[in-house]
């Protein structure tokens, strides 16, 4: 019962650490960058904190959590070949948002500071949306 419990209070922690991700990254300036040679993107502070543990939380996503399970950056490891695809909105936009010519893309270094807002919009509020849905996995 007690294991049950702390399962629990543990998800609950986890729906409210993801679901203030917009308020942390706006404070924290994360930015979004896609690692084209990995297919993964990131969005974090430059700087993941070396305390940061990352946990599964969907399929598709995980977040790096500190010790009071505050949220450090979210990470999208088959953004390319898997998120994408479950996500098409993100098509057109990735392709406005990121320089096809680097290996490494931060979004908005070189593109539109408008397009680039509406992304990490669209990310946060998809991030939120699917775990709202209950596809937690952890």
């Amino acid at each position: 019962m007690v294991k049950m419990m702390n399962k629990i209070i543990q998800k609950k922690q986890i729906v409210d650490a993801v679901k203030n991700i917009p308020i942390v990254a706006e404070k924290e300036r994360w930015v979004v960058t896609l690692d084209k040679e990995e297919g993964s993107l990131f969005y974090s502070p430059k700087t993941i904190p070396n305390n940061s543990k990352l946990h599964q939380i969907t399929d598709e996503y995980s977040v790096y959590f500190d010790k009071d399970f505050n949220p450090k950056g979210v990470m999208i490891e088959s953004y390319g070949k898997n998120f994408i695809k479950h996500h098409k909105s993100f098509q057109k936009l990735s392709s406005e948002v990121f320089d096809d010519n680097k290996k490494i893309s931060i979004a908005g270094s070189n593109k539109n500071k408008e397009k680039q807002s509406l992304f990490k919009a669209l990310l946060e509020s998809t991030l939120i949306k699917e775990i709202g849905t209950g596809m937690i996995v952890f």
